[in-house]
Order: structure tokens, then sequence, then C-alpha cells
């Protein structure tokens, strides 16, 4: 039972489409997705850290704002506290009765408080007034004696104990209303109470000051709280409110004034939590009078851009999911039915050799697949006929011979690697190795006589150097920099290829990073290719006993090992030619081969017999 629940659910001997399926759903729709959902959270962590990040600039900037309101003020009000002529002018009054003396030290301060809001307060929305002992409240344009009870009041007393320093005091709105006909809303203005002292320090009044909250918040609570759910608060430090910005909640002034880390926190330092009903705050603390300023924000504005997230990411994974199940559906059909008609057709042929017609929608690597094998197909039936009448030619003999010489075990590893990764990975690199065999085929039998050029010898080493990749990963590079004015040069077929086997299989297959670089230099009558890789290094004697030493080795490509290339160049161009060993390099293992430069049009007139 357990044996056939293992087959049922394993993948051997599964169709191309069925495997294409699970694996684009296991390895790119199943990651893309996971990748979508810690995007998802990444992009959430981030809009959350930028949005407080963001309110957090923009409430340092209301702080600045305010205290350099409130430093302005005070500045400009201690300058006029300090008057020698405000001063006589108070002192008039409180000794004073009505007459023509009190009304014009009335009328002076009324003047210079006047002064005081046009040059300086009008910059930051201020108003200013004076209470004076005997109770007149004076203004820029009001000097009648208050109605306002303020006598004996703890607030009036705390601005008196306090002298000149800053006092902020939210009943001095009584005041400022007292002197206007319009209506002030509670807690729109910043109220300020400072004692007049003369020079021996007795109180000759009080100098009340207003100072806008539309200045002091300017345009950044617009940008804070654009849907109108964040609020500003201005305490005391008796924990008592004194301005606020879209407030009118009680129970959210009430759990602010309880929260005590709401109250802790350096003078520049913001500190920041959540309250126990929805709502999260920031507070920092004012330059002056110990004021605190507070901004409390319902906890859904800030998840509601992750909620937005979070559905477009679904709305991404939804859509992603829809397109690849269609997109799998189609190709996985259009895929799997050229192969399965080239299969058929194959199965069916009576000697396996049979001319394939190429469909006409199809992937590109199909396309090369026939094309490769109808080409391979053609030139072993050529070459069968080829054998069987021109077998009498010499060089032809010494050709075949030379063909006779492909390894069974190199044809067996190499098919069996693009097998085992056919079945695992379905994909590309198939078609790349199949393209790379039928390259090397292409290459073994087309050419004339054994020889070649050294463009179609470099082409047929990439296939080959390709299929060694699969063979054994890609442990090693490859890098050919032969310069493209050599590529007509002829030379003999699988010169190259024996010297790059031999530093595949013996230098670099086990060492990491290992490489392989395959170079030229041109002279005016011969040049030279060198083979180089950066493998295990061998000494003189032993390269000499691998010249000239004949020794096969059957489980490489062609079976010719350094010393049969040797003797084949020089049967062919004389002793002045054939491999050098480079002893001077010690980090490595590098052959030269020398061979006289001839195009493939100057050995067409001159013939094969002047060589021999």
């Amino acid at each position: 039972m357990e044996k056939e629940k293992r087959r049922h659910f394993s993948l051997k001997n599964k169709s191309i489409r069925t495997q294409l399926i699970v694996y684009m759903g296991c390895f790119v729709v199943l990651p893309l997705c996971l990748a979508l959902m810690f995007l998802n959270i990444y992009l959430q962590r981030v809009t959350t850290e930028n949005k407080t990040g963001y309110d957090t600039t923009l409430l340092s900037q209301i702080k600045a704002n305010g205290d350099q309101m409130i430093e302005v003020t005070n500045y400009s009000t201690s300058m006029m506290m300090t008057s020698k002529s405000v001063l006589e002018n108070l002192r008039t009054m409180a000794r004073a009765e009505d007459g023509y003396d009190l009304y014009q030290a009335k009328t002076e301060l009324s003047a210079r408080l006047s002064e005081m809001e046009s040059s300086v307060l009008n910059a930051v929305g201020g108003k200013i007034a004076i209470l004076t002992e005997s109770g007149y409240l004076i203004g820029a344009h009001n000097l009648s004696r208050t109605s306002v009870e303020y006598e004996g009041q703890d607030w009036y007393q705390q601005i008196i104990d306090n002298g000149r320093k800053t006092t902020f005091c939210a009943e001095l709105q009584d005041f400022f209303a007292e002197m206007t006909t319009y209506p002030i809303q509670d807690y729109r203005y910043l109220y300020i109470g400072r004692s007049v002292l003369d020079y021996s320090g007795k109180n000759l009044g009080v100098l009340l000051i207003q100072l806008s909250g539309t200045k002091i918040w300017g345009k950044f609570t617009q940008a804070m709280v654009p849907s109108h759910e964040g609020t500003f608060y201005i305490f005391d430090n008796s924990r008592k409110m004194q301005m606020e910005y879209n407030g009118e909640k009680d129970e959210l002034v009430q759990s602010l004034t309880e929260e005590e880390a709401v109250w802790q926190g350096e003078t520049d330092a913001i500190t920041r939590g959540k309250l126990h009903d929805g709502y999260q705050y920031m507070a920092v603390s004012l330059e002056h009078g110990g004021n605190r300023l507070v901004y409390a924000v319902p906890t859904l504005v800030y998840l509601e851009g992750n909620l937005r997230i979070s559905r477009n990411i679904l709305g991404m994974v939804l859509l992603l999911i829809a397109a690849t199940i269609i997109t799998m559906v189609y190709f996985s059909k259009k895929l799997s039915s050229p192969l399965t008609n080239l299969v058929e057709k194959l199965e069916n042929s009576e000697n396996g050799i049979l001319t394939l017609q190429e469909p006409e929608q199809s992937f590109l690597e199909i396309h090369k697949f026939i094309s490769s094998y109808n080409r391979a197909g053609h030139r072993i039936e050529e070459l069968i006929e080829k054998v069987k009448t021109e077998s009498h030619l010499k060089e032809k003999a010494h050709y075949e011979m030379l063909m006779s010489q492909i390894s069974p075990h190199f044809i067996f590893n190499t098919v069996n690697s693009i097998r085992i990764m056919a079945k695992e990975e379905q994909d590309e690199r198939t078609s790349c190795a199949l393209e790379s065999l039928g390259e090397i085929l292409h290459g073994v039998y087309d050419n004339r006589n054994g020889m070649t050029t050294v463009g179609q010898e470099t082409a047929l080493l990439e296939a080959y150097v390709d299929i060694m990749k699969f063979r054994f990963g890609n442990s090693f590079q490859y890098y050919n920099v032969i310069p493209t004015e050599l590529y007509f040069c002829e030379i003999p077929a699988f010169t190259m290829q024996p010297i790059v086997e031999n530093a595949i299989l013996h230098g670099v297959k086990d060492i990491r990073a290992g490489q392989i670089i395959v170079s030229a230099v041109e002279y005016e009558r011969d040049f030279m290719i060198s083979i180089f890789n950066n493998g295990n290094s061998a000494d003189k004697d032993m390269v000499e006993e691998m010249l000239k030493s004949p020794h096969r080795n059957r489980s490489t490509f062609t079976g010719m090992g350094l010393y049969n290339v040797n003797s084949r160049l020089k049967m062919l161009y004389g002793d002045n030619y054939g491999l050098i060993f480079k002893e001077q390099v010690k980090a490595g293992f590098e052959i030269w081969i020398r061979i006289p430069k001839r195009t493939d049009y100057q050995a067409r007139s001159e013939g094969r017999k002047d060589w021999k």
C-alpha cells in the first residue's frame, strides 16, 4: 500500500505536461507568492516607519515654531516691561484718581500696546493687554475697567508669584473676550501672563498675551491630520490643557493626563506610545514653562496604509496564480505535443534514421533539435555510403580510424547525463545539451579528409566543453581568446580537443575556480595556439614522457593522448611543428601547438599530397 502511494505521488515517468505544471507550481508560483508575502510584511514595516518618521519631523517643526513664537513674544514684551515710560504710566495709574493724568497714562499705554501689536505681535498672530493694580484693562483699543473677577483666583496669584516669568493660563481668555465683539472659542489661543514690576520689585500690573493657535500649528497640522482624525494639545506642567487643535474629546484628554509615559522624556526627545482606547501618541516638551506638546491619532490611521498594501499584494497573488495556471496549461500542451509526435515517429521508423518534418509553430529548441537530428542523420547516411565506396583512400581510411576511436564511454556518459538532466530539470539546458552533441557530431563528419579550420575546431571545442560542464558542473570556466583573423587557417581535426580534455580531466576538474584559456599568437609563416589551465602542475620529465610514449585512454573522447596529437602534427608538417611544453609556468599547465599558417583556400590549391 505504501509503495502504491509513493508511486502515485512520484513524478517519475510522468508526462512533460504534468511535470512542468508541478515544477512551475512548486518552484515558480509558490516562491513568488512567498516573496510577495515577505514583500507585504516589509512594505508594511517601511510604510509604518515612514509615517512615524514623517509625523515625528512635522511634530518637531510645530515644537520649533511654538518655541520661536514664545521666544519672540517674551523678548519683545520684556523690552516693553522695562521701559521707563511704561513703568511711569503704570505708577501714575496706581496713584492717580480720575483726571487728566490718569487719562493721559491710559492713552499712552494703549498707544504703546498698539505699536507693539502692529510692529511685532502681528507677525505671530498675537495680542497684548495690561491689567493694572486698580482694575483697568488697557489694550490697543480698550481703556475701561474689567468686569472679570480675578482677585483671589489661584491662577492670578500664580502669575503674581512667578513675577516676570511666563505663566501659561487659559483663564486669561475672559479678558480678551471682554475686549472684542466676536466670541472666542475655547482653547484656540495660547495665553501667557507676566507680572510687571518696578525697579523696587513692586507689582504694577499683569501683562496679558494672546498667541494665535493657527500661527503655532502652522500648515503642519494639515499634513498630519488630512482626515481630521488627529489631535494636538499643549498641556502645562500641572497637566492642565492650555490649547488644542481638532480636540473636543474629553475621554482622550483624560487618557493622556493619566498616561505617565506621556509626561516623561527629555526636552528634545519625542516620546511615542499607545493608549488603551485605540490611540497612538507622540509627546515632546516645549522650551518655556514646562509645557508638553502632544499629538494623538487613532491607530487605524497608521494601519490604513498597511491594509491597502495587503489588499494590493493579495490581488497580485491571486492574479499571478490565475495567470500562471492558464499559462502553464497552454504552454505545457504546446511543448508536449511536438515532442510526443517526434517520439511516435521515431518509434515507428524501421532503422531509427529518418527525416523529420519541422512543425510550423513550435519552440526554437524543437526546431534546433529537429534540424540537428536531420543534419546528423544525413551525415551518418552519407558517411555510411562513403565508407562502402571510398574505403581504399588512405587519408579517408586514416580519418575513419580517428572516428572509430571515439570512445563509447564518452557517448554513454554524455547521453546518460542528458537523460538525467531531461528527467530532473525539464528546461532549456536539455536542448542546449542535445544541440552541443549535434554540433560535435556535425563537426566530426563535416570536414575534408581529417582537416578543418581553426574556426570550425573552436566551435567543436565549445560544444565539447559545454558537454563536459553538463557532466561535471560549472566547476571551471573556459575562455577562447583566439584572434578571429586565424579562424580561416587550416588545422588537423581534433588537435586542440585532446589537450583541452586532458586539462579538464587531469587539471581543473577537482579544484575550485578552475580556468582553461585558449589563445593564439600569429607569426609570418606559422602561428602558435596556447592551451593553459590553472590546475595541477606537471614537471618537464612527465610531459616529455607523455609526448614520447604512446598512451591511449579509453575513457576519453577520441582515445588520443598528447603523443598521438604530437606525432600526427609532425607527420603532416615536419619536426619543426607539433606540441611544445612551456615549463616556465609554475602554477598550472600550458601547452603550445605550432602549425604552419595556411588558409583553407591555400590548402585546397596546394593539395594534400604536398604534406605527406
